[in-house]
């Protein structure tokens, strides 16, 4: 069997073997809606759950899954019963997947029973972000039931479609799928350029605000119209690969004006973020200025901006490209820099291993945090930075670099 994904999603199921019983969806009250609290990490949503009568676990909600996997050394541990045999291609690349059959998910107020999960190496993100990963939850929910996303309250409102009412004041757009994955029109404005539409993919498993394609960006020419990007490393399942940021004047959502996103330009090479021909994907970064519902069966969605629409997106500027150690000592290890950085003038190398920040380990601070740390202006840091057998103390003050 062959799944494709792209980030933490964008996951494919094709049916193997003997017919199982058909998923469905359970409410646990009459009402037919689940209101469930959520917690926003990195840009991902993060639910409290189980699987069968397992202990609690951390589940994923990505509109960029096309089905619902497991992690595989979750289902190792719950000893669940695993087909081998599939792949998964994801945003870094293949990878080595197997089949769960019968699972339940179970959320507060709601089980998805006779579930297939795919079983995906979710550890190596993990480690990145220093959240668990347990379970995602994509297609498997969102076909089944009416989803709004509150993401101002941190609360999700799961509905029987047969009791939704669209919410008022707030704006209709018409949804499209490939792959069993929501996309929408949208247009994005950069320096010199007529306005360019395209499809995007609507992704709320994607950490970035908002992707484009290698096609698109080869064939507009983007990296020269964009006055300055930065090299980095994006990905999920498959491994990471490297881009360039930089930002966009605007991109247009329906009646709405997102100014200034930072912007992942992708190169071309393995993996990927949305179908073929298409524009991009449009991620959590952005769509957590919104208040979001999505209904898959009327191939619609709708849109009521929150307080944060205004707020000024921001990259690193620390000038740092970094990668967590798998290891016990849970360091970032340097993997380069930007030239011209507040990390090159402090007299840090590649190689190196920052292991704590004003006194605090990472994994302590976690990853995520360390990273929005980085993305403050004009703050000043202490850094515990060790370069083989020998640690020193850093001095690092972050400056916007794009």
């Amino acid at each position: 069997m062959r799944r494709s994904l792209a980030l933490i999603g964008l996951l494919s199921l094709l049916p193997v073997g003997p017919a199982a019983a058909e998923p469905r969806l359970v409410f646990g009250s009459p009402s037919g809606v689940a209101e469930i609290p959520f917690q926003l990490y990195g840009n991902h949503i993060y639910v409290r759950g189980r699987v069968g009568d397992s202990d609690s676990l951390w589940i994923v909600l990505d509109t960029g899954a096309s089905g619902a996997s497991i992690s595989a050394s979750k289902a190792s541990k719950l000893g669940l019963e695993v087909q081998s045999g599939g792949q998964a291609h994801g945003a870094g690349g293949v990878v080595e997947s197997g089949t769960v059959r019968g699972a339940t998910i179970r959320m507060p107020g709601l089980e998805l029973q006779d579930q297939v999960l795919s079983t995906l190496p979710l550890d190596a993100i993990e480690v990145q972000t220093g959240r668990a990963m347990d379970v995602v939850v994509g297609h498997a929910l969102f076909s089944r039931a009416v989803v709004e996303i509150d993401y101002a309250a941190r609360l999700l409102r799961i509905s029987d479609p047969g009791k939704f009412k669209p919410p008022s004041g707030a704006t209709s757009l018409p949804l499209t799928f490939k792959q069993n994955l929501p996309y929408t029109k949208a247009t994005i404005e950069v320096p010199g350029r007529k306005p360019i539409a395209g499809t995007f993919v609507l992704d709320s498993g994607a950490a970035t605000a908002l992707s484009l394609s290698p096609d698109l960006t080869e064939r507009e020419k983007l990296l020269a119209a964009v006055p300055n990007t930065l090299r980095a490393r994006a990905g999920g399942v498959g491994g990471q690969v490297e881009t360039r940021i930089g930002r966009i004047d605007r991109l247009r959502l329906g009646p709405y004006a997102v100014e200034r996103p930072v912007t992942t330009f992708r190169l071309p090479g393995p993996g990927g973020i949305s179908a073929a021909g298409t524009a991009g994907n449009i991620g959590g970064d952005v769509l957590r200025r919104f208040d979001v519902t999505f209904h898959y069966g009327h191939q619609r969605m709708w849109l009521a901006p929150n307080a944060a629409l205004g707020d000024p997106f921001e990259a690193d500027m620390s000038g740092l490209v970094t990668q967590m150690l798998a290891d016990s000592t849970h360091g970032m290890k340097v993997l380069w820099l930007q030239d011209g950085s507040p990390a090159t003038e402090a007299g840090i190398a590649a190689g190196d291993v920052i292991e704590a920040v004003d006194g605090r380990s990472i994994a302590a601070l976690t990853p995520v945090a360390v990273r929005e740390m980085f993305r403050r202006p004009e703050q000043t840091y202490q850094l515990t930075v060790r370069r083989g057998d020998e640690r020193r103390e850093v001095k690092l003050t972050t400056r916007r670099l794009i």
